[in-house]
Parts: C-alpha cells; sequence; structure tokens
C-alpha cells in the first residue's frame, strides 16, 4: 500500500510541475503493471520448482524404501 501512495505523490508532484503528458502516464502505469506481473510470474516459477525439487526427493526416497522391500521379500 505504501508503494501505491508513493507512485500517486509521484504523479501528484509531476503534475504539479507539469512535466507529465497523458503519453507518459500510460507508459508508468503500463510498466508498473508489466513489473507486477512478473514479479508474480517469478514466484510461480520459483515456488513451482521448489516443489518439483521437493517431490523429486519424496519419489527418490520411496523408491529407495521400495528396494529395500524387495529386498526383504526377496531373503524369505
Amino acid at each position: 500500500m505504501n508503494n501505491y501512495k508513493k507512485v500517486i505523490n509521484d504523479f501528484v508532484n509531476l503534475f504539479q510541475l507539469g512535466v507529465l503528458t497523458v503519453k507518459d502516464i500510460k507508459q508508468e502505469i503500463s510498466n508498473i503493471i508489466q513489473f507486477k506481473k512478473e514479479k508474480i510470474l517469478n514466484q510461480l516459477n520459483n515456488s513451482s520448482q521448489e516443489d518439483l525439487k521437493e517431490i523429486k526427493n519424496k519419489i527418490n526416497k520411496l523408491n529407495l524404501e521400495i528396494e529395500k522391500l524387495k529386498k526383504l521379500v526377496r531373503k524369505r
């Protein structure tokens, strides 16, 4: 929320200086939205990669346990 207020304050300051045009505002909003989208996608990609690693580790542990059980069954 603080970032939102900061952006709004920046826009107000630029309006007061008469520096901004509608095209500049559109570009700035587009940049902000693009940044937010990329940030969310990166978070999703990172979490899915971590989840994938965790699943692979669990599968490896289960495979080891299956092999141990197979050996036990063969001995009997």
